[in-house]
């Protein structure tokens, strides 16, 4: 029987009280009780004794409030609405054969349109939109569609208003700050604001970067004049102790220092004749003569500081000259060492602030940086991030970070026979996605992380998924939670029930039991057989003597693995270790990750190249010699190559030119960014070969091309003193040094290779893990002699007594061996 209206309800206790008594009817004291009754009923309103439907509030909104511009009333009645029917749908019947599109919060949406609110209408539009209910009506969907980018106009022109009057005030800010010489505080201001500029018009971008380099000029002017002043004040002091204290020539060198700073200095020009007065009363001709050879030869040999003093003495007008250009050469290496100790503070400043999330102030230092050294490959990377990051978190005031996106492909049927299910899909954020968890009936079953980028280690901002989970029998509900680097997470729920199927009811058990039983006892036979077997052919997988390519034979090193690939997308890597530590099985490694990599914006074409026995002459012949076998480039690119067979006068240009050509055509094989790495194993060699090699290998990640080139060098040390004040090669390199496995890693080494086959004592392991100090190569030296003497007495157990027999022989060969670095453990480096 349909419900009552509630105006009909009390027309119908209207008239029972105004009707006329029958006999059976009351007395006349209950009529007069029935009257004050209707009175009042009369009296109150509807909602105060009626109880309204969903669908009243909701036709109320849409249908008189909305029309009648009456938003703030209609967003109350839709909440009303909402509370007590929350989800839409099509098509929902309400009076008799009535029947309504229910879309609350697409109208919701539509009023906060109205009122100017666009954030709340855009979170009302989306909130219609993933219930999907209105995707089905394409009337409704386009009108959604078209109030959408409505809002999104009007946030768009708000946040264009806000930032413009942003920028004005960081401007103001960063004058002020200027003035009073807080200089680094001015350009931290500038850089939000520059943040915001980039969306809008050039102009305003352009006042931004102009009051950037005023703020630098200004204060390199003054940062310039006041290292002057200092030096002048320095070497002054320095040359008039040096006049007292009788030495004149040493003083004349310093008052020249002076007035190289300032030529009009009254000081240092007296005291400079001073000190040309005592010289000359002090010194012969021939004296002076052969102090002028003696600064010659220490010129000529590149020793500019040690000439200054003899030629100081021979006073001459070819001493002079001579002594000005030692004075200009030694200036431009002061220049250059002063330089890279900039560049480094300056690195290292921003390395703090950035990982600290200052993002505005890193991206000051590392602009810094690039003004200095406009290659320099990292400081580029960093400062892209911390710009892009400096802005989110500018226009985050304005639009708050939401939850992520979780789009689910969920199976098509609700009911399975099968113990597990597979849910697909992807997880969205545009700040980034930290993890995606997994539960079946509220437990947490999975958890998956994203890898770190490979271009910048921050979390990936789209997160595929493939997860097989397991059911219980019975209903469950699998649900699944995406969590952003802002802590905002998103959830998806599914219920699925899994039917039994027969071989898992109590009925099977018994049969099972049985069949369990047979198949032990199948399991053991297989297992004798295969230790038969493995004695007559004397199995023994362990390898000691050259690299482990063999990937199933290769354990450990995870950790250092993706601590490498973190940072090589952005900086070169120098592996250190002693020898047979596994740094030339770790390169191999590299090599296979680095080929297979789809997890970065980045290509790698990883080149593996060994030192050994390359002589100083054949250096640069040898690296692109890999690189061609390697590449396999086209007829084209290596027609245009300076390279050839033969390696005679193939030298470094050859190689910077030969190499352009490369990435060349690297950059036509895909899309992405390319990185030619170099693996360069025993880059101990380097050490014998001169600095014109070394310098020369530098220059070459100097190039323009540096961007595209990365490379990792193995070796046990490399040479740090060079007589050249250039910076080395090394210092563009981060250094990391591969150490003996962990206990879990050197156990693994020990028990895995044989698993199923032979055995180990836990007092064998033990002693192979402290004889070896968990040194790859030593463990296996250890695991081949051991298993070899078990096999000869015919057994399968490796005892603790086997180890003990090995030692001597594991030691003298440890002794005698004298490759550099073949350390083929079972491990990477």
């Amino acid at each position: 029987m349909g419900r009552s209206s509630p105006r009909c309800t009390r027309s119908r206790a209207l008239a029972r009280a105004s009707s006329p008594p029958d006999r059976t009817g009351p007395r006349p004291a209950g009529r007069a009780r029935l009257a004050a009754l209707a009175a009042v009923l009369l009296a109150l309103p509807g909602p105060a004794w009626a109880v309204r439907d969903w669908h009243e509030h909701y036709l109320e909104a849409r249908d008189k409030l909305i029309p009648a511009g009456r938003c703030p009333q209609a967003l109350k009645s839709l909440q009303d609405a909402v509370k007590l029917k929350p989800g839409s749908a099509l098509n929902l019947q309400t009076y008799g054969l009535q029947f309504v599109d229910y879309v609350p919060y697409y109208w919701m949406g539509v009023c906060h349109l109205e009122a100017g609110d666009d954030l709340r209408a855009l979170e009302m539009f989306k909130k219609e939109e993933d219930a999907r209910a209105i995707r089905n009506n394409k009337s409704l969907y386009g009108d959604l569609t078209r109030k959408r980018a409505e809002a999104v106009s009007l946030r768009d022109a708000r946040i264009s208003r806000e930032a413009r009057a942003e920028i004005q005030r960081l401007l103001r800010e960063s004058a002020d700050l200027a003035r009073r010489r807080s200089f680094e505080d001015a350009l931290t201001r500038l850089a939000q604001a520059e943040s915001l500029a980039r969306s809008l018009d050039p102009d305003t971008l352009r006042s931004v970067t102009e009051a950037r380099e005023r703020i630098r000029a200004t204060e390199k002017e003054l940062q310039d004049a006041a290292a002057r002043v200092q030096r002048i004040e320095q070497r002054l002091g320095e040359a008039l102790r040096l006049l007292e204290g009788g030495e004149p020539t040493e003083a004349q060198v310093a008052f020249e220092d002076v007035l190289a700073l300032d030529r009009e200095n009254a000081q240092a020009l007296e005291g400079k004749r001073a000190a040309q007065e005592r010289i000359r009363a002090s010194i012969t001709r021939r004296q002076q003569a052969e102090a002028l050879q003696q600064g010659k030869a220490l010129f000529e040999a590149q020793q500019y500081e040690q000439a200054l003093r003899p030629l100081a003495e021979a006073a001459s007008p070819e001493a002079r000259e001579m002594s000005s250009q030692a004075r200009a050469i030694l200036e431009r290496m002061r220049k250059a060492r002063e330089l890279q100790a900039e560049i480094d503070a300056l690195l290292a400043k921003g390395e703090g602030l950035y990982k600290s999330g200052k993002w505005a102030e890193a991206a000051v230092a590392f602009e810094g940086v690039l003004r200095r050294d406009p290659a320099h490959p990292k400081a580029k990377e960093r400062l892209t991030v911390a710009e892009r990051r400096t802005g989110e978190a500018m226009f985050a005031r304005w639009i708050p970070d939401r939850e992520p996106d979780l789009n689910l492909f969920w199976p098509e049927r609700a009911e399975v026979d099968v113990p597990t299910v597979t849910v697909r899909g992807v997880a969205i954020d545009d700040r980034g996605i930290e993890r995606v968890e997994f539960r079946v009936a509220g437990r947490l079953v999975a958890e998956q992380l994203p890898p770190p980028r490979l271009d910048s280690g921050e979390p990936q901002r789209n997160l595929p998924f493939n997860r097989e989970l397991s059911l219980e029998p019975g209903p469950n509900e699998v649900e699944v939670t995406a969590t952003d680097s802002g802590g905002h997470r998103r959830s998806e729920t599914w219920r699925v029930t899994r039917r039994l199927r027969f071989y898992e009811t109590s009925l099977f058990v018994p049969s099972a039991a049985a069949a369990a039983v047979g198949l032990l006892g199948t399991g053991l036979v297989a297992q004798r057989v295969r230790r038969r077997r493995a004695l007559r052919r004397r199995f023994n997988p362990y390898i000691a003597g050259a690299p482990v390519l063999d990937e199933d034979m290769f354990f450990g090193r995870e950790k250092l693995t993706q601590r490498m690939l973190n940072v090589l997308h952005h900086n070169s890597l120098m592996i250190t270790g002693e020898r047979r530590i596994g740094k030339t099985t770790f390169l191999y490694h590299l090599k296979k990750i680095l080929t297979v990599d789809e997890g970065s914006d980045y290509r790698f074409f990883p080149v593996f190249v060994d030192l050994q026995g390359v002589p100083e002459h054949g250096f640069f012949h040898a690296l692109m010699t890999d690189v061609v076998e390697t590449l396999g480039l086209s007829p084209a690119t290596l027609g245009a190559l300076r390279y050839a067979a033969e390696s005679d006068g193939y030298d470094g240009r050859d190689f910077s030119h030969d190499l352009q050509r490369v990435v060349e055509e690297l950059k036509t094989r895909t899309d992405r960014k390319v990185k030619l790495a170099l693996l360069i194993d025993e880059v101990d060699v380097l050490n014998e070969y001169s600095e014109r090699i070394n310098q020369r290998l530098r220059s070459i990640f100097m190039k323009t091309f540096s961007e595209n080139l990365v490379a990792v060098m193995s070796g046990v040390g490399v040479k740090r003193t060079w007589n050249s004040e250039v910076s080395p090669w090394y210092n563009f390199f981060d250094e990391i040094e591969i150490t003996a496995l962990s206990r879990e890693e050197a156990e693994a080494l020990v028990r895995t290779p044989v698993a199923g086959v032979f055995r180990y004592q836990g007092e064998a392991v033990e002693r192979i893990l402290e004889l070896s100090q968990r040194k790859p190569y030593l463990v296996q030296k250890f695991c081949i002699h051991a298993v070899n003497r078990m096999l000869e007495d015919g057994r399968t157990t490796v005892r603790a007594s086997d180890v003990e027999a090995a030692r001597p022989a594991v030691m003298y060969e440890g002794r005698g061996d004298a490759r550099p670095e073949g350390a083929p453990s079972h491990v990477s480096a």
